[in-house]
């Protein structure tokens, strides 16, 4: 079954827009040479929604900006939301999601079989070494979509990707 862009509660939206707000104002000081986020906001917001610290760092701030008023809008019109918003959601539950099996694997604690659809033990043992290639592959899967172009619409891409999703 592939979800609907629609299918985001607008109180997911809502929280999508601030996030996206808050990095938008952190790029545009930083792209200015304003003072930066300091460590203990970003850990705050990348705790809430893991790995978008990654988009602080690809994306500008006018497609940060655009992108908090297009959650806002679709909180408040389920019509105007865009295919990449419930990506950009599963994709920050896929990184939770990995970061706890990393942090359950340091303490002893993962179990053999890892997971039901086996997406921690991928993450314990990721191609290449990079655990981002494991979460666009399951989201790939999620919603039928090709993970690259999933990959593009969340993250711009600097140079071509040397892992092949």
């Amino acid at each position: 079954m592939v979800p609907d862009a629609n299918a985001l509660p607008a109180a997911s939206l809502r929280a999508l827009a601030r996030k996206y707000q808050q990095l938008a104002a952190w790029r545009g000081r930083r792209d200015g040479d304003g003072p930066g986020a300091t460590r203990d906001q970003l850990r705050a917001l990348a705790a809430e929604f893991p790995g978008c610290l990654r988009e602080l760092d690809t994306l500008g701030a006018a497609e940060l900006a655009r992108r908090a008023d297009a959650c806002a809008r679709a909180a408040d019109d389920a019509a105007a939301a865009e295919a990449w918003m419930p990506w950009v959601d599963g994709y920050h539950a896929l990184v939770r999601r990995a970061l706890a099996a990393r942090e359950a694997r340091r303490r002893g604690e993962v179990p053999a079989e890892g997971g039901p659809d086996g997406f921690e033990a991928a993450v314990l043992a990721p191609p290449g070494g990079r655990m981002g290639v494991v979460v666009m592959r399951a989201l790939a899967e999620r919603f039928g979509v090709p993970a690259d172009t999933i990959s593009a619409a969340l993250f711009s891409l600097r140079r071509p990707s040397p892992y092949e999703l």
